[in-house]
């Protein structure tokens, strides 16, 4: 298989940068998004704006009396989904400043992130400030 050839061809396919920047974008969905998707994003949003969420600090993410009285394997277990909610919300956050708000990836992405967060606190009750 010559390289430079199959470049070529991509090129080809993909010369127009307008094109490829539309391609490229998330898909709206047309009949909105879902209220209570958006309720909740819009107190994450505001507690990251407010800086009560430090979206690189894992610990901010969390209700300390309630995590505190966790056993040291529930804390363990509540670290990782901190840092995996963070990792989350970054993503949503960067496709909401980017004008995406109506996505369904960022719908998925905010539906994912409450569900993550509530199978946690069933099992580990309020350790979230969420």
């Amino acid at each position: 298989m010559d390289l430079e050839v199959d470049e070529n061809q991509q090129k080809q396919v993909h010369k127009d940068e307008d094109t490829q920047k539309e391609l490229n974008a998330p898909i709206s969905d047309p009949t909105g998004v879902d209220k209570k998707d958006e309720e909740f994003f819009e107190i994450v949003s505001g507690l990251v704006k407010d800086g009560k969420i430090n979206l690189y600090q894992p610990s901010t993410l969390l209700n300390k009396p309630v995590y505190e009285k966790l056993s040291e394997d529930a804390q363990g277990k509540i670290d990782l989904k901190a840092i995996n909610l963070l990792a989350a919300l970054r993503q949503i956050m960067d496709l909401s400043e980017a004008g995406f708000s109506d996505s369904y990836q960022i719908q998925n992405q905010v539906e994912a992130f409450r569900h993550t967060k509530r199978r946690a606190e069933e099992e580990s009750g309020d350790v979230f400030i969420i």
